[in-house]
């Protein structure tokens, strides 16, 4: 039995090793990433079928197929593995499957890949996560404004000034971030959609503009753990890439920070995973914004109302076919009236949850106008959101 680590958002998993897929590349390949649900997805096809979603993931350190899917394609299981999160003394047991001729559309990369088996699909909308671990034979970039992820043979040249080292770890992707000055390992998680994560246990060490502020609690299936919102007062480097006084998230029982979406977006990564060398660069900007434009109009139909709109940056409200929805990271979920009388709403979503759903109910300002909304938990809790 093997001990695995998944690092995601939602659960953050570290593995040995895994079954090798037998590729070459004779050239640079580029594989379509979707950024739109803030996690880079891309599609495989499995014995022919498909294509299915796996979310690329630099953080975790297995390859990772929804539980029903496994079962749906007949998978065999060869072992298990004992999951297990950062700062919990928490296990779980899962199964171990060997999946055939797991292939990228496009390319020549194919092969047989041992995949742990997770209930995903009872957490996020995807089919399955892609290990960094699976590109760790070639040079890799992922390419955020791009929207794609290319692989080439060559290596990074540590002579360079932008060029820096990853911490040789062959489980998982992990890197120092200096934040403020204090040198910290990280894990560089495109799996996740956030921004900075630390430990909570810092938060003596770390000039903060104003009090903390409580967050949701992050759920994954093995642990829980409550994070505090803060603005610091100071820098973050991420190689030569600096953010100055950046909202971060100090999440109680992290041992280590956590990099993603939030921080990467405008970034390209290149890895070098043979020598264990990083290379991140912020590309000029755009002068036009035709991808942000693009990824709203995938939002609803273009009616609005007074509830539409972004809340707190990441929340989109918009209108489909007549009917109201809100949009979160990989989440599309559907609005539905709860009160006649109160802009109180249900949270439904496609497929059973094991997480609790929090009801919406949309704030107004002393003029009647919608202004934020709240997410309103059974156990009492309250979560507010402006409207941007």
């Amino acid at each position: 039995m093997r001990k695995i680590c998944i690092a995601l958002v939602l659960c953050q998993v570290v593995l040995s090793g895994f079954s090798q897929a037998r590729r070459s590349v004779s050239q640079e390949l580029v594989i379509p990433m979707d950024m739109t649900t803030r996690r880079p997805i891309v599609e495989l096809t499995i014995n022919d079928k498909g294509p299915y979603k796996f979310i690329f993931d630099t953080g975790s350190s297995t390859t990772v197929i929804d539980e029903g899917l496994s079962k749906e394609l007949g998978f065999k299981t060869v072992g298990k593995d004992t999951l297990s999160v950062q700062g919990s003394e928490n296990r779980m047991i899962s199964q171990r499957v060997e999946v055939p001729n797991v292939a990228f559309p496009g390319t020549n990369i194919s092969g047989d890949v041992e995949m742990t088996v997770v209930n995903l699909r009872a957490m996020l909308p995807i089919d399955g996560v892609l290990s960094g671990i699976f590109f760790k034979d070639y040079l890799f970039t992922v390419d955020y404004p791009g929207s794609k992820l290319t692989l080439t043979l060559g290596e990074l040249d540590r002579s360079k000034a932008d060029v820096s080292s990853i911490i040789e770890n062959s489980n998982i992707l992990s890197y120092n971030l200096i934040v403020d000055g204090i040198i910290i390992e990280a894990h560089l998680d495109t799996g996740s959609p956030g921004g900075f994560s630390l430990p909570y246990s810092m938060k003596d060490q770390l000039k903060l503009n104003g009090e903390m502020r409580e967050g949701q609690e992050i759920r994954t299936p093995v642990a829980s753990f409550k994070p505090w919102h803060a603005n610091l007062i100071g820098n973050v480097n991420v190689g030569s890439v600096v953010y100055e006084d950046p909202e971060i998230k100090l999440v109680e029982g992290f041992e280590f920070a956590n990099f993603g979406y939030e921080v990467l977006k405008d970034l390209r990564i290149t890895i070098d995973r043979k020598n264990n060398l990083i290379k991140f660069e912020k590309p000029p900007a755009q002068k036009a914004a035709p991808d942000e434009s693009v990824q709203k109009e995938r939002l609803g139909d273009g009616e609005t109302n007074d509830f539409t709109g972004t809340y707190g940056e990441d929340r989109d409200v918009y209108m489909e076919g007549g009917e109201m929805y809100l949009h979160r990271a990989t989440y599309k979920f559907k609005l539905v009236k709860e009160d006649s009388g109160k802009d109180l709403y249900k949270m439904v979503y496609s497929v059973a949850l094991n997480n609790e759903l929090p009801n919406v109910r949309f704030d107004r300002d002393s003029n009647g106008k919608i202004n934020g909304l709240t997410m309103v938990y059974e156990d009492g809790r309250e979560t507010s959101y402006k409207k941007d």
